[in-house]
């Protein structure tokens, strides 16, 4: 009798143990990391508007900022700013540049907040210089509105 119940518990004991090693070999569902933008994308946007994201910038087409189709370039660059700046992000080129459109776009870049004022600057096809086009901060986010392509950044003028 006494060699049937050590049977029985080490029957029991295997089966509490197999049970165990099968409950840690379960699969999971967890999310996979998220990955991070790209630092250039090419997509077609038409009249139905439309989102490009690329690192450090996000660019939103309203309904009706385009006529037609056409093939965007956002590239998150690694270019110094201009002479006389301050970059608190990276430089955004928009392409084609000098492309305008019916309704401005939103322009949203991340930046680096340091506690003084900054501002989105803009290039234009006609005026090379950079100009201050404003902006409305979020956190570490910065939004302008814009009417055509061609080069941008947060920052600031340097003190003369």
């Amino acid at each position: 009798m006494e060699a049937r119940l050590n049977l029985g518990l080490r029957v029991a004991r295997a089966g509490a143990i197999a049970a165990l090693a099968l409950a840690g070999c379960s699969s999971s569902t967890t999310d996979p990391a998220p990955t991070a933008a790209p630092k250039s994308a090419t997509q077609t946007i038409g009249p139905e508007g439309g989102v490009i994201n690329v690192e450090g910038a996000e660019v939103t087409f309203p309904k009706g900022a385009v006529k037609a189709a056409v093939a965007i370039t956002i590239e998150a660059t690694d270019e110094a700013p201009p002479a006389g700046f301050e970059a608190l992000s990276k430089v955004i080129r928009c392409e084609p540049s000098g492309t305008s459109f019916d309704v401005p776009v939103t322009m949203r870049m991340t930046f680096t907040p340091d506690g003084k004022a900054a501002t989105m600057f803009w290039s234009s096809p006609e005026q090379p210089a950079f100009t201050d086009v404003g902006g409305a901060i979020d956190g570490a986010k910065m939004s302008a509105p814009v009417k055509h392509f061609s080069r941008g950044f947060v920052g600031r003028a340097k003190p003369q």
